[in-house]
Formats: C-alpha cells, structure tokens, sequence
C-alpha cells in the first residue's frame, strides 16, 4: 500500500504544531507529582485553555461544511474512541493495583463498578482512574456545538455570542453546586477559547522582533503572570476559577497569547512536530504511565512526591518517550484507539485529530 499522505499535509503550519508540542509538554508536567505547586498554578491557568483554542484554530472550512451526521461520525472516530480505550485500559490497571499501597486507603473499599460511572457519564470529577479523559468528551461536545453554531451564525457572531454566555455561566453555574454528563457543564466556557481560536487563528504569527513586538509581548507576559499569581489555582475541569472570574479569563487569554507568540519563534524540528502529531496518544496515556512509574516506585520504597521537581521532571520525559514504543504498538494492532481510520505506514501519515 502507497503511503497516504492527508490533504492538509503539505501547507501544515509549523507554528500550530509548536504549541501543540509545547503545550502537551506542560500538560504533561502539570500532571506529574512533585511538580511545585507555584508552576502547576501557572501551567493551570492556560494550558487547557490553550489546547481548546488549537483546537479552534486548525478546524478547516471543509470540515464546518460537513453535515452534523459527518461531524458526529468524524468527532465519535478521533476522540470518543480514544476515550473509551484508554479509560478501559486505565480501569484495568485500577483494577489490578486498587488493593496495593497508598491506593488501598484511597480506593480500597470503592466498588468495582464506581468508575464506570465516569465512563458513562463523562463527568471529570468521577473519572479518578485516569482523570485527564475528561478533556476528551469535553472538546467532542466542543467541536460538535461549535460547527451547528459557525453554520448557523457564522464565525464573529459565534464568538462573540460564546464569549457573553460563557461568562455568564461561569459567574452563575458554578454555586448551584451542579454537573452535567458528557461535560456539558465545561461547554459554555471551553467553547470560549474554542471560538477565539476559530477567528483568530492568525495570532500565532505575531512578530516578536523590534521594540513594538517585544513591548507587547512582555504586557502580555505580566497580565498572564499577575492575573494568574492573584487568581490562586484554578481547574476547568473541576469549574474552578479562583479568586475571580475576570483574572482567570486574562490569564487564560494572555498565557495562550504568551505561548503561541513565542513558540512561533521557534525553529522547524522533527521532535516538535513529533510531539504534536502525537498529542493525542501523549495526553491519553501520560496519567497512566504516572500511575505505573509510582507504583514501581512505591515498591522501591520511593515516595514521588517527596523527590521534588527532579521526580516530575523524569517522569514526564519517560511518560513522553513510552510513547514511541506505544504508538507503533497501536498503530499495528488497534489503530482506531488513536482516531486513526486505518494503519499508517510512516509515522508522518498519522491523521489529525478535530
């Protein structure tokens, strides 16, 4: 069989896969303990944000066009079955480890069918055998919702409309004390960033060269830095926005601004795109690979979140590098657990996620 080579193959723009790249790394040492909790506050404050805006910008207008039978059909194969492998593959190894160690006090006495209920449901707050699937029911809702909305009401009025009812639930929603399945409850706000990056997909070109660029870049920087640091730690996932909403959306907004301005300095690198094309697998996979390195260091007598950042560090880089073994694993045996249609022959075939 020839290599397939996708359409958008040859006009990819490097700038999007650097903040992908870059992005999954910080989500990645986000997650992983040991990291200092002043840096997970940080990384907290954009870096979902970030990816749902990413997420906005590289939707085609081919890809809006479709009917909402094709986008369903397209959304179900890139992200909801990824969803299901990997909670079932994470749920098995919850299975096997729930009695050993420090789990035992935790989930010991929980019934064996309690996860599922996250899996039905979607709700990120049940989801503790792997609690980063969340992000993907979330961003199918997303995507769903904004491509009924775009061919609705077209791209400025859907932002603009995304933006005013995404505050207001936030300021509102949140005190009823509430979850909705299948993330709904994270829709109005996601669809926010998911919105912004749909029209403003130009902003990872900003120059950072001369006295204008640099001047807007260190305002930036200081919005991101001040807002985050007096907002306190939030967690979209969870609906919390700190101290107040209005510093979580100018951290948000200006922490992606940050990123994608910088990362557009960066050189072309096979590492980089490797990276993005692989984010999915990266982001599906990194919790558990956390799972199975604390347990091998428990029984080694190591406690992860003692070791410091040097711990969050080393795993983090293992949890990425697992996954170039991991990735032919499936891509030859289950290629539909990664989105992917059919077997790719060449790692640079892989098919873009929504």
């Amino acid at each position: 069989m020839p290599p397939r080579v996708l359409p958008q193959a040859a006009s990819r723009d490097f700038r999007i896969d650097a903040a992908k790249a870059v992005g999954i790394v910080l989500v990645v040492l986000g997650h992983a303990k040991g990291c200092p909790p002043w840096l997970v506050m940080l990384l907290y404050s954009f870096h979902v944000p970030l990816f749902f805006w990413l997420a906005g910008a590289v939707v085609s207008d081919a890809r809006l066009a479709e009917t909402p039978a094709m986008t369903l059909r397209r959304l179900g194969r890139t992200l909801l079955l990824p969803y299901v492998f990997f909670f079932f593959a994470a749920y098995a190894y919850w299975l096997l480890t729930r009695g050993i160690g420090d789990k035992a006090l935790r989930w010991g006495s929980q019934p064996w069918w309690e996860p599922l209920q996250g899996f039905v449901t979607g709700n990120g707050v049940l989801l503790y055998v792997d609690p980063a699937l969340w992000f993907l029911p979330a961003l199918f809702v997303t995507a769903f919702a904004y491509a009924l909305l775009r061919q609705r009401f077209g791209g400025r009025t859907t932002a603009l409309a995304a933006v005013v009812c995404g505050v207001a639930w936030a300021a509102l929603f949140p005190a009823l004390g509430l979850r909705l399945p299948f993330a709904l409850d994270i829709l109005p706000v996601a669809l926010v960033f998911y919105a912004l990056g749909a029209v403003l997909r130009g902003l990872p070109g900003v120059s950072v060269g001369g006295t204008r660029g640099v001047a807007t870049l260190a305002v930036l920087a200081a919005l991101w830095l001040g807002a985050a640091w007096f907002n306190g730690r939030v967690d979209l996932n969870h609906l919390r926005f700190g101290a107040a909403l209005p510093l979580y959306l100018i951290s948000a907004l200006a922490g992606t601004a940050v990123c994608l301005i910088l990362v557009a300095r960066l050189p072309d690198s096979r590492v980089l795109r490797w990276l993005a094309r692989n984010s999915l697998l990266i982001f599906a996979s990194h919790m558990l690979s956390f799972s199975v390195m604390s347990g091998v260091a428990t029984v080694a007598g190591l406690r992860p979140a003692e070791v410091g950042i040097g711990w969050a560090l080393g795993s983090s880089a293992l949890a990425i590098l697992a996954c170039v073994p991991l990735r032919w694993l499936m891509l030859t045996l289950a290629p539909w657990a990664l989105g992917v249609a059919r077997p790719a022959p060449a790692l640079g075939t892989m098919e873009r996620v929504a």
